[in-house]
């Protein structure tokens, strides 16, 4: 059984995507790599866009409890 490689952040998957893109407009890539250049990019695509729709849910709901404060309707905080 192999290990899962964890995935990368947003910053070193657009590193990556950038690598692979100028590698396949380059004149040298063989294409036996070529299928799995771009499934590596298909990838690396949806990690970035579920990163993206992460972070507008967080910045949504955060904006969402500004509101609620201004509004006095801030809830009570937890007594820890």
């Amino acid at each position: 059984m192999t290990a899962k490689t964890p995935e990368p952040g947003y910053g070193e998957a657009m590193e990556e995507l950038e690598a692979i893109l100028a590698e396949l407009e380059g004149d040298d890539l063989d294409v036996d790599v070529l299928a799995a250049r771009v499934q590596r990019a298909s990838e690396l695509l949806k990690t970035c866009r579920a990163r993206i729709v992460r972070a507008q849910q967080d910045v949504d709901r955060i904006v969402a409890e500004l509101e609620d404060v201004e509004l006095g309707d801030a809830p009570e905080p937890d007594d820890a």
